[in-house]
């Protein structure tokens, strides 16, 4: 069986973040350290996050 697609959630478990962290790092917001961001964006390439244009509103 294939595994799920990867999503926030999963992203937040592996940097250690909440998932406003996360959908803050993708939209670009300055509201996150940079300590997290790199942490966030590390956890990313690591697992092959992908963003769903579908779940964008």
């Amino acid at each position: 069986m294939a595994r799920s697609r990867i999503t926030i959630e999963d992203v937040a478990s592996a940097a250690g973040v909440s998932r406003q962290t996360v959908s803050r790092v993708i939209n670009d917001s300055p509201r996150v350290s940079a300590e997290a961001k790199a942490r966030i964006e590390q956890a990313i390439t690591a697992l092959g996050y992908v963003p769903s244009l579908a779940a964008r509103s």
